[in-house]
């Protein structure tokens, strides 16, 4: 028996205690992640191994971050620039109150991509369709408001 790296250790430990991933089906997912040019995450949701919150708890254990279940998220947008907006979109984080920084993959290099206000924030782990849902409906309200002030900006004057 030849003997390999394991590829991210604490994730699967979590996984194996939350779950019951076993060794082969680890195998499995990370060559799949491997070959498609995943994340791990990526791929055990992809795969149907696990259900978006299980994940997110697993991912926040195995880097001793908290996770907070997304309904009781708070998330404020009020020092977000369309440049930064950007960048939270890429790496799939979102700003919330109490100077926090919902993020749904910690093995992901968030300080690569945003802004240091955002890199200084508490990050805690959630579940990645709610940060998703939470910036289309941010960028949607932004791109409403522009609508109207180009809208009121072609207003006769009288």
């Amino acid at each position: 028996m030849t003997t390999t790296s394991f590829i991210l250790p604490h994730l699967f430990e979590a996984l194996s205690n939350e779950i019951r991933i076993d060794r082969v089906d680890w195998i499995i997912v990370t060559k799949y992640a491997e070959s498609w040019k995943l994340s791990v995450a990526d791929a055990l949701l992809d795969l149907n191994y696990v259900d978006e919150s299980s994940l997110a708890r697993c991912l926040a254990r195995s880097h001793n971050l908290p996770y907070i279940p997304s309904h009781q998220l708070k998330y404020d947008f009020s020092e977000v620039s369309l440049e930064n907006f950007d960048d939270l979109m890429s790496v799939g984080a979102a700003p919330l109150s109490e100077y926090r920084l919902a993020i749904c993959n910690p093995y992901d290099d968030h300080r690569g991509y945003l802004d240091n206000k955002f890199c200084e924030r508490e990050m805690i782990v959630t579940e990645r369709s709610a940060i998703i849902d939470a910036l289309r409906k941010h960028g949607l309200h932004e791109w409403l408001e522009d609508e109207d002030k180009i809208q009121d900006s072609k207003l006769p004057l009288k």
